[in-house]
């Protein structure tokens, strides 16, 4: 058998390197930090095949590994359609008997291309490193909850999964069923979990009657296609569980969610479209917090918990987190359905928000160690979990700093949830807070 391996490239760089070619001997050591984005085997021919491979931003590294038996020809094309060039100093590449891999550092985002001729069998691997993870998936199984390597269904069963995506860079997204050549088998039914928490998706999986992997298809917030698979090819097998056996899943449709469809849907995301802070004052006048107000409008009817956080814009080494804010009180006009108390905000109750109206949120804000005893209605400092050695210096010098800053805000499960910065419109200085706090005689917490 022989071994023969050609890549393309265009000379015409403007750096005059040569390629850098690694001999090594492991192949596709594998990154647990990496994503897969191709993962295929087939047969190669003469007449070229072509394999897409979207990009999203964010990307820090983009590897395409192909093994084979016989002969291969294999062209990279970056998202301009033109072949790569080897020699530039972000791109390495790593050669072996069987084996060939290309590494790019801060590739370009958009429409790649992996380009295989040649004969004999191969397997490719393209993986990305960056922002945007699909990842964790758990299946409710009978009685328990099984990962996605030990998922052994049944043909004909239907399951339902969870599973976890980076909601801070997706847009839009959709979920199938992929055979071990990459070729479609059918679209999975899915649903946002929690309008609150855009990162979390329930999936309905009917499973199909050869072996599977899971596919998660979507645009990121820049616009950009995404494409994610998940390693594991389950293979169905037939079911010998009876009623009583963990896992059991006859296939009947009972309780399945109505509201989950199949096909590309947008991340849903209230919606912010007014606020202001300004300073929280204590019933004696004096500065003690933030108090944020803010509008929000939400595009369907469903449970939400837009409970705001707040933290300094600026986080040096060894923060020990006192200076984040905590939600102390809060006031929503109108009243949402399911929350009886207005004050319920600050432990973070859901309620059914609906389309087509404004609420108005006003909230109390204060320093995370300050905290309300409700037996005697009184305030105390909480700094016990800050007398541990090299802490407790930390925290003295982050509540006596008289440096002034503006804060952080992110609100959950809508457009102020960490995806583009949203600051407090005024500085702050928190050992304002801490002296007003000690001018009023608020005593440690015992």
């Amino acid at each position: 058998m022989k071994f023969h391996v050609v890549i393309r490239i265009v000379v015409g760089s403007l750096f005059s390197l040569l390629p850098l070619i690694i001999v090594c001997p492991v192949f596709g050591q594998e990154d647990p930090n990496a994503q897969y984005v191709v993962l295929q085997s087939g047969t190669l021919a003469e007449e070229p095949i072509e394999i897409d491979v979207p990009v999203e931003a964010g990307v820090l590294r983009l590897q395409f590994s192909v093994k084979y038996t016989d002969r291969l020809e294999m062209t990279v094309i970056n998202p301009i359609g033109r072949p790569l060039v080897l020699s530039e100093p972000n791109i390495v590449v790593t050669e072996q008997r069987e084996a060939r891999t290309v590494l790019v550092w801060d590739p370009r985002p958009g429409p790649w291309k992996l380009r295989l001729s040649g004969s004999g069998a191969y397997t490719a691997q393209v993986t990305v490193q960056g922002e945007l993870y699909i990842c964790c998936m758990q299946f409710f199984e009978g009685r328990g909850i099984s990962s996605l390597e030990r998922f052994q269904p049944a043909p004909g069963t239907t399951h339902r999964a969870q599973i976890y995506a980076s909601g801070y860079s997706i847009d839009r997204l959709a979920f199938s069923l992929i055979d071990e050549y990459d070729r479609p088998i059918k679209d999975l039914r899915f649903r946002q979990s929690d309008y609150s928490n855009p990162y979390n998706f329930a999936i309905l999986i009917e499973v199909p009657d050869r072996p599977f992997r899971i596919l998660a298809t979507g645009t990121d917030q820049n616009g950009r296609r995404f494409r994610r698979v998940m390693k594991w090819l389950v293979a169905p097998q037939a079911s010998t569980a009876t009623e009583n056996s963990p896992g059991y899943n006859p296939g009947s449709q009972a309780g399945i969610d109505l509201t989950a469809v199949a096909g590309e849907q947008q991340i849903i995301r209230a919606e912010v479209v007014d606020r202001e802070d300004r300073p929280l004052l204590s019933d004696k006048g004096n500065q003690i917090g933030i108090r944020l107000t803010f509008s929000m409008k939400f595009p369907a009817e469903g449970q939400y918990a837009p409970l705001p956080q707040l933290y300094p814009e600026r986080i040096g080494y060894g923060y020990t987190g006192a200076l984040t804010l905590r939600v102390q009180n809060g006031g929503i006009d109108p009243l949402p359905e399911g929350l009886s108390d207005p004050g319920q905000i600050a432990f973070g109750a859901r309620a059914t928000y609906k389309p087509g109206t404004l609420y108005r949120f006003t909230v109390d804000l204060v320093p995370i160690y300050l905290t309300y005893n409700q037996q005697t209605a009184s305030y105390c400092l909480q700094k016990s979990p800050y007398q541990q050695p090299g802490i407790r210096e930390k925290f003295e010098r982050e509540i006596e700093s008289t440096a002034k800053f503006r804060y952080r805000i992110s609100i959950a499960g809508s457009n102020l949830d960490g995806r583009q910065p949203a600051l407090t419109d005024s500085a702050y200085q928190p050992s304002l807070w801490h002296r007003n706090f000690v001018a009023e005689r608020i005593p440690d917490c015992r």
